[in-house]
């Protein structure tokens, strides 16, 4: 079956992703982010495009099997995922239509956002895994400047890093798919939690839209340039 092939290919090796994985697009489609979010853990997106064309269940087995090698998924969120990769990956995709105008922003769930962008890799609890994900729980380098963590989510970041004694090298890829309010929500609700509330510096305010708004228009900005970022607002660079 093409799509067991696939599968064998695509996690015979699971490797650190690079800025270049993340030039990657995928259809345009309802959870689109969803799929950002929970399939570029091991796999880049192009492992996506490339299976393009097989049928749902063949989908549904693709999840099923991709368990053995930890992705872990509610109910909800598997439908959903489910449905996009049937729907705009499968034999037969809806044309492709003209942008609409966007809608006016609706109040976003930081804790929702998280939970479908950052718990593949971040876990849960925010702890991250041992020697491949570092942990946002109390981690005081979220407040390094007030826009560290949104480039980090807009632009991704690659290199090696030093979180609470331990270093991390590894890349994450941008998530430039998720919208400024998205951005914003997730940053600020990752700052108010898992015990980084306490180290938030009394004169930092909580990031805004339009924060991420003036970021965004940075198209050359890289992963790599956010780790010299980060090098630099950290005294090392």
């Amino acid at each position: 079956m093409r799509a067991g092939t696939l599968l064998f290919a695509a996690f015979s090796v699971c490797v650190a992703l690079t800025a270049a994985y993340a030039a990657i697009e995928l259809p345009a489609g309802p959870n689109r982010a969803l799929v950002y979010g929970q399939c570029r853990t091991c796999h880049d997106l192009q492992y996506l495009k490339e299976s393009a064309g097989i049928t749902r269940d063949d989908w549904d087995q693709m999840l099923i099997s991709m368990r053995q090698y930890g992705l872990r998924l509610s109910p909800d969120q598997r439908a959903k995922i489910l449905d996009y990769l049937g729907t705009y990956l499968g034999p037969n995709p809806p044309p492709k239509t003209a942008a609409s105008a966007p809608a006016a922003p609706a109040k976003v769930d930081g804790a929702s956002v998280f939970k479908d962008q950052c718990t593949a890799c971040h876990q849960e609890n925010a702890q991250g895994v041992a020697g491949q994900f570092p942990p946002l729980a109390h981690n005081a380098d979220l407040f390094l400047s007030a826009d560290y963590p949104v480039r980090v989510v807009l632009f991704g970041l690659e290199g090696k890093i030093d979180v609470n004694g331990k270093t991390f090298d590894s890349a994450m890829p941008p998530l430039d798919v998720l919208s400024d309010q998205q951005i914003a929500a997730v940053v600020n609700y990752v700052r108010g939690h898992f015990g980084n509330d306490a180290l938030a510096p009394k004169n930092m305010k909580p990031v805004d839209a339009s924060v991420v708004a003036k970021l965004r228009p940075e198209k050359n900005t890289t992963a790599a340039h956010v780790h010299a970022y980060r090098q630099k607002i950290k005294g090392g660079g």
